[in-house]
């Protein structure tokens, strides 16, 4: 089992396909499509925010970056 919910659902979604269930298929396949979005438009949001501190001379966003463990900086290939 993984701790990823998003891949959860979606194994979920798999087993429920196995039973025809497809009300159960559909809304579990959307709440993984939702928390993708959202995770998404979270990121976007984190690389902002550290672009616009990274323009501080006061500021190490790279440090902010690692030290909350955030997806800031789209070189860095995550």
């Amino acid at each position: 089992m993984t701790d990823d919910i998003v891949a959860l659902l979606r194994l979920w979604s798999d087993n429920a396909k196995e039973q025809d269930a497809t009300e159960v298929v559909v809304g579990l396949c959307e709440a993984a499509d939702e928390i993708e979005r959202l995770r998404a438009e979270r990121d976007e949001a984190r690389r902002w925010i550290c672009e616009e501190k990274a323009s501080s001379t006061e500021f190490d966003a790279k440090w902010w970056a690692r030290t909350h463990a955030w997806d800031c900086f789209k070189e860095d290939g995550k």
